[in-house]
C-alpha cells in the first residue's frame, strides 16, 4: 500500500470519473486544471452552456499493483 492521489471529475455535481490515480500531486493537479479549463472555441455567436465542471485531487492509500497509477 502506498499514498496516491485520486483525481475526481464532476460535471454538474455528479461524479464522472474517480479511477485515475497519480503518484505526484502536481501531476494530478495538472490534469485537474486542464479538465476544468478545457478548450473553448471563440465564435461570434458564442454562448455559455451552463455546465459546471470541477476536478480535484484527493489523497488515498491504495495498492499500485491493483490500481493503475500514472
Amino acid at each position: 500500500m502506498t499514498h496516491l492521489f485520486l483525481l475526481y471529475v464532476l460535471v454538474n455535481g455528479q461524479i464522472q470519473s474517480s479511477d485515475m490515480y497519480f503518484y505526484d500531486i502536481n501531476r494530478c493537479n495538472y490534469f485537474a486544471t486542464a479538465i476544468v479549463r478545457g478548450k473553448v472555441e471563440r465564435t461570434l455567436n458564442y454562448e455559455p452552456r451552463g455546465v459546471a465542471l470541477a476536478a480535484y485531487c484527493l489523497p488515498r492509500v491504495a495498492d499500485p499493483v491493483t490500481v493503475r497509477a500514472y
